[in-house]
């Protein structure tokens, strides 16, 4: 919803010390200016701001505040900020949808909170409107570098090195899983489905950004992809590692799980550059991802293999001198075969699916 900010008459601005703005109102350290409140639209960036000389700031959708709100969801009188001998305080006035006091506390009609002097500047919500209240105590954010003024070669060596160790990872294991015969061919497709995918994958979330931030912001989007994968990789190798090395096999047996934090956390990152100011919502909308993914997969695995693991034995071997674990006798190892012998017995007299599918299939044809 499009929220516009009008302010009162020349006349009014003499009584309340407000200035008119023009655009993006001045800093504060303009002669007499004691604060300023900002418009923020969706993003977070500034729409308009207003230069506050004199207190109290009156804030509402009537025409005699100082900050005249079109938003069907503020009051007439929605709120005033007032200075008091305790510091600067925001009182709520007559109000159904109360005021959003940074990201946790909410005050109703009638009630009233003290302002930090010092920190972060100020973030309010007025219905749907996104207002930021800026004092000169307040920390002034550090100049942002342009872009093109930045060296070309300090941005694009962290994402060339990652990009090598990613392609160099998935090709030395297509060539320890690859027969001689057919590796031309393997890294052949393994090369083209890393760069089509990449940037296929990098190429939606840079339109979705520019769609809703109008910045593509791709190498964001790159350097997420790459890092992510990387993480996958290790994912897919260390586990297997430590299995093999302390003969610990719910290691690869529950790797899955690390698996899927990987691709919350990448899609939390993703959806960052998509949606900025919401990284609270952002933060819940990964970790719910992440709890389903986990769900799901130990009940598709309850379901095929009747264990929650996704292994049912450790499909990487190791070369002998990575073996950490102390090694068990022959009979150790046969003794231990006694309870699986049991288990094995007892599925071999259950029905299977298959012999019961048949007999009802017997029996409908009889």
């Amino acid at each position: 919803m499009d929220t516009l900010m009008d302010v009162r008459p020349s006349d009014a601005d003499h009584d309340h010390g407000v200035r008119s703005p023009e655009g993006t109102a001045p800093g504060l350290g303009r002669l007499g200016a004691r604060a300023q409140i900002e418009v923020l639209d969706r993003d977070g960036q500034i729409r308009q701001s207003l230069t506050v000389a004199q207190w109290p700031l009156r804030i509402g959708r009537a025409l005699d505040n100082d900050l005249v709100l079109n938003d069907p969801h503020v009051a007439a009188h929605h709120l005033h900020i007032a200075s008091t001998d305790a510091g600067m305080q925001l009182h709520v006035d007559e109000t159904r949808n109360g005021v959003q006091l940074g990201a946790r506390q909410r005050l109703q009609q009638g009630e009233s909170a003290l302002l930090p002097a010092q920190g972060e500047p100020i973030e309010l919500m007025a219905g749907r409107t996104r207002l930021r209240l800026r004092l000169p105590e307040h920390a002034l954010a550090p100049e942002v570098v342009i872009a093109p003024l930045v060296s070309l070669r300090r941005r694009a060596t962290p994402l060339l090195l990652a990009a090598f160790l990613l392609i160099g990872g998935l090709l030395f294991n297509n060539y320890l899983n690859t027969d001689p015969d057919g590796l031309t061919r393997v890294i052949g497709n393994t090369l083209l489905s890393a760069f089509v995918g990449g940037a296929v994958w990098c190429g939606f979330w840079a339109t979705l950004s520019k769609i809703f931030t109008r910045q593509t912001y791709f190498l964001w989007h790159l350097r997420v992809f790459l890092v992510a994968g990387i993480a996958l990789m290790l994912i897919d190798i260390v586990p297997a590692l430590f299995a093999f090395a302390f003969s610990w096999p719910w290691l690869t047996d529950f790797a899955f799980v690390g698996e899927i934090a990987v691709a919350a956390a990448a899609l939390y990152f993703h959806l960052l550059a998509v949606e900025p100011a919401r990284h609270r919502l952002l933060k819940w909308v990964a970790a719910v991802c992440a709890v389903v993914g986990i769900g799901l997969t130990l009940w598709f695995n309850v379901q095929r293999n009747d264990m929650y693991g996704d292994e049912l034995y450790m499909s990487h071997l190791f070369p002998p001198a990575l073996r950490l674990a102390r090694p068990i006798s022959t009979d150790a190892f046969i003794t231990g075969l006694g309870p699986l012998k049991a288990m094995l017995d007892k599925k071999a007299k259950e029905p299977g699916r298959d012999d019961g599918s048949a007999h009802d299939d017997d029996d409908n044809g009889n």
